[in-house]
């Protein structure tokens, strides 16, 4: 059945979008994906895999183009089928068993700047039932690499990053979510600010606070479509986590001149409280917002923090507070791909996220 078909028969995961030219679901973010029920013995999937690449460093060999992974959640088993999609038109098999009801969970394990996948069509030896909607609270993260889980399968402290070795699904945003059996959703991409810096280093590139409010700008911006706002009255979160602020430092630190500093995090914590509020104005006053920085970085905490204080402040809103992880530790946990945090720092860094959430999600 063809994915137009069957949209309303699957649980979405995440930020997806219908590209009626492509005629393919696009589920391009860290973790999103689908959910589809099914009575038979076998699904498989035809998918489309689009590559993307990324800057090369100069005197370095050019860049291949990353493409995307992903992986398969069937009866509430562990994630398997892990795979790279980089045909345009290929079929999978997801599930393969004994006959009878299934639920296959299907979970982009790499980020949206490094490929994009969508579904073009399902097929079964049974039938494709309706999928249950989700009941679960649900928390969204937004972050850099960190939240995209760079490299955190990676030989430890790796100079070479591999898209194959990003996995989500063991992401600290994830695990947390899990933990509190919690519905998510990750808005990250690697190398991304907060906001624009005063002096940028590296061009104009986008910042966190020119995307938070379309579906996926980066899949609008690469096929040359208008933007496409995200519906956030018929896509609430329950939690919004921010965890920026690890690449807005890098211009400042390499400010030539260290009488401009304090002008320079001035500017930054003026953003960053532009972004809370555009956070708050998107998602509604029931939301819970968090902003925390961690575990690569702390440059900028004491911005963050002032940033949220003032706020507070000034608008009476309680539904917000800052805190950080505690940082790698090289020792105990060792590193991922480019000094990123390895799986046993996702692994801690999850069950701090958790620790701190729980007391906000009790009935």
């Amino acid at each position: 059945m063809l994915a137009k078909d069957i949209l309303d028969k699957l649980q979405l995961h995440g930020r997806t979008l219908f590209d009626g030219e492509k005629q393919a679901l696009f589920f391009n973010w860290t973790c999103a994906g689908f959910t589809a029920v099914f009575e038979g013995s076998v699904l498989k999937a035809r998918f489309i895999g689009l590559g993307d690449k990324t800057p090369g460093f100069p005197g370095m060999p050019e860049p291949q183009p990353d493409y995307p992974f992903f992986g398969v959640v069937a009866d509430g088993s562990e994630l398997t089928n892990r795979t790279e999609c980089r045909e345009e038109d290929a079929w999978f098999t997801l599930f393969e068993g004994a006959k009878g009801r299934h639920t296959v969970r299907v979970v982009k394990l790499s980020e949206n700047a490094r490929g994009k996948l969508g579904l073009l069509e399902l097929e079964t030896d049974g039938e494709i039932l309706p999928a249950p909607k989700n009941t679960k609270p649900v928390i969204e993260v937004v972050g850099d690499s960190i939240t995209c889980a760079f490299g955190n399968e990676a030989e430890n402290n790796s100079f070479e990053f591999r898209t194959g070795e990003e996995n989500g699904w063991m992401s600290y945003a994830a695990l947390a979510a899990r933990e509190l059996d919690c519905e998510w959703s990750l808005i990250c991409e690697s190398g991304i600010a907060a906001s624009k810096a005063q002096h940028p280093m590296f061009g104009n590139h986008h910042a966190m606070d020119d995307i938070y409010a379309y579906t996926d700008e980066l899949y609008d911006v690469k096929r040359g479509a208008a933007l496409t706002p995200w519906d956030f009255k018929a896509n609430p979160s329950d939690i919004v986590v921010l965890n920026l602020g690890t690449n807005d430092a890098t211009p400042i630190r390499f400010s030539q001149d260290p009488f401009v500093i304090d002008g320079l995090e001035d500017y930054f914590q003026e953003k960053f409280r532009g972004l809370v509020e555009q956070v708050r104005r998107l998602n509604g006053p029931d939301t819970l917002i968090v902003c925390s920085l961690g575990s690569m970085d702390y440059f900028l905490y004491d911005r963050i923090a002032a940033a949220v204080n003032e706020y507070k402040a000034d608008t009476g809103d309680e539904k917000i507070f800052a805190f950080k992880y505690l940082p790698i530790n090289n020792m105990s946990e060792g590193v991922g791909a480019a000094g990123h945090p390895s799986m046993k720092t996702h692994l801690r860094m999850g069950k701090e996220l958790a620790f701190r959430l729980r007391p906000y999600l009790k009935k």
